[in-house]
């Protein structure tokens, strides 16, 4: 029994002892400036706020790829570059639309936007069916015809597009000729929706380049202001029409560059085990708007792509038990599609990547914390309050979970396949002005960023990707954890 203590007081012992040394290794070897350097080239003005499908774009992919190999990062096994492209179908709203219920009529962007559309005219019974979800619909005859339905499921803190999604598939299937839902603002603007709707829209493409695209479906969003709109639709009598026109909608594909790399675990049996750490590099761009109409994305995701940069140089000479990968999204912006595109057609296969830790911030407004987005939903929570604290941080959870932050970062496309994943991001405590003066402003600039926090979170970053990389325990998802049945699958578990 005494020697069986003993020997748990070693081994807790040279525990200890290393885990202070790799501590004091990271205190000396991560470079405040480097950090910095990475962030004013990519926030530059001169990126002109890296969108997707831009020069920019592709000179951020270069420049991340750039850093690979000169830290000595590999391509994945097998790859022969650090770049993976990835297929979009690009399509462009249209630039004409008018549609027409009973005697009322309305003209695009004044009363009307799109979220997918095509060109040509479509008319139909209208057919009102509250909010369209699955209950909505039961029973209900929609072929030929045009529904009319409101935006969301009723509850004013979910997000809209998703049903939108849902709706306009389902009505689609049931031979609809087209979906119209009515807006009325609250929480979003009708300003906001306006831009959000306008321009290009994205989506992944798995045809061949040079193919037609299946002409997308008419699913359109109607500003109803105070409400007026909904009691007319209630009240139109049986076998009222609709008439939609469409013009100018356009579509074609592109591919974009996501950045792969690759560090070799130094364990013999653990480096077939892979550690992916993720972090998008897109931003939104340019607008024109009055002042400043660069969108230089300092934190969304300036940050997270130096502190992917830096890790990289770090473990490229400090390398863990497990192999290392990395993953710079393009299209994050768009809706996740570089990870999601990764996600199907991954370079390294799912089934040996153990875990996902990614980067993606908005801001942050508490320099004493960093916030892990899906803190208690694997194996490892010990991990992320041991890494902070070593930098004189404190680990805490999304104190937003109201937001879905953890489904709207490419984490979740690891998530949805099994991998178990969070989002390690700098501190923030709540949705303030802080926050919102740079999310998605042109004032996001790197001069804006306090470097002395920003060392110090990704420190705390670099030795929670070593301890999982040189952890001993069970990776996987905490039982009940809603993709907990998708890990099972992934790993082949009972």
């Amino acid at each position: 029994m005494k020697t069986t203590i003993l020997f748990i007081l070693m081994v807790s012992t040279i525990l200890s002892v290393n885990a202070q040394k790799l501590v004091k290794t990271i205190n000396a070897q991560v470079d405040k400036e480097e950090l910095r350097s990475h962030l004013y080239f990519i926030a530059s003005d001169a990126m002109r706020g890296r969108n997707t499908g831009t020069v920019e774009n592709e000179i951020a992919a270069q420049y991340i790829a750039s850093r690979f190999e000169s830290y000595g990062v590999k391509p994945a096994p097998g790859a022969e570059s650090y770049f993976q492209q990835v297929s979009l179908m690009k399509s462009v709203s249209p630039r004409k639309a008018s549609l027409s219920v009973g005697d009322k009529s309305f003209e695009l962007e004044t009363d009307m936007v799109f979220y997918t559309a095509k060109n040509g005219s479509f008319e139909g019974e209208v057919i009102y069916v509250g909010y369209g979800l699955e209950d909505d619909l039961k029973g209900l005859d929609l072929k030929g015809k045009v529904v009319v339905a409101k935006t969301g499921n009723g509850n004013p803190n979910e997000r809209l597009t998703p049903y939108t999604i849902q709706k306009q598939k389902a009505v689609k299937e049931a031979g609809a000729v087209a979906l119209i839902e009515l807006f009325k603002p609250g929480r979003y603007p009708w300003k906001l929706i306006q831009y959000y709707f306008s321009g290009e829209k994205y989506s992944l493409y798995d045809g061949e380049e040079g193919q037609e695209k299946e002409a997308g479906f008419p699913s359109a969003w109607l500003l109803d202001q105070e409400g007026d709109l909904l009691s007319y639709i209630e009240g139109l009598a049986a076998g009222t029409t609709a008439s939609l026109e469409v013009g100018g909608q356009g579509n074609h594909v592109i591919k974009v560059p996501n950045v792969v790399g690759y560090i070799e675990g130094s364990d013999p049996k653990l480096k077939e085990e892979v550690i992916m750490i993720t972090a998008h590099f897109d931003h939104v761009g340019v607008s024109k708007v009055d002042g400043d109409s660069i969108w230089n994305g300092a934190r969304d995701n300036g940050i997270g792509v130096a502190n992917m940069l830096t890790a990289a140089e770090f473990l490229a000479k400090n390398p863990p038990k497990r192999s290392i990968a990395f993953l710079a999204c393009n299209a994050e912006e768009k809706g996740l599609l570089g990870s999601r595109w990764y996600a199907e057609h991954p370079v390294i296969p799912l089934e040996k990547t153990v875990y996902d830790l990614n980067t993606d911030t908005g801001g942050y407004n508490d320099v004493t914390k960093v916030t892990v987005v899906g803190f208690e939903r694997t194996s490892v929570t010990n991990l992320f309050s041991t890494a902070a604290s070593a930098f004189g941080l404190e680990a805490i959870d999304d104190p937003l979970p109201e937001e879905n932050y953890y489904d709207r970062s490419d984490n979740v496309s690891f998530a949805a396949k099994g991998v178990p994943a969070v989002s390690f991001d700098p501190g923030y405590t709540e949705m303030n002005e802080e926050i919102t003066k740079y999310y998605h402003q042109p004032a996001d600039e790197p001069q804006t960023l306090d470097y002395d926090y920003l060392t110090k979170y990704s420190k705390a970053y670099i030795y929670a990707v070593s301890l999982i990389g040189n952890y001993s325990g069970d990776l996987f998802w905490t039982a009940g954890d809603k993709y907990e049945e998708a890990g099972k699958e992934l790993y082949g578990r009972d």
